[in-house]
């Protein structure tokens, strides 16, 4: 995932997300790739097995949006 930020972290950073959905999601995320001033490319993991399915719907959901 690609998180625009003018100030991004560092590669080999790790920070929580919260998702605020109706069915909030928690992301272990790690910072794998910065693009200075632009943002940040970062891997995610899901903690919670009842997160996977909720993260999944809202995948889906957001690769529907543009069809």
């Amino acid at each position: 995932m690609f998180i625009e930020a003018a100030d991004p972290l560092w590669v080999g950073a790790g920070f929580t997300a919260r998702l605020t959905l109706p069915h909030p999601v928690r992301l272990n995320c790690s910072v794998k790739r910065v693009e200075p001033a632009l943002g940040m490319g970062v891997s995610v993991a899901l903690p919670e097995a009842e997160s996977q399915k909720h993260f999944e719907d809202l995948l889906s959901s957001l690769s529907h949006t543009g069809s």
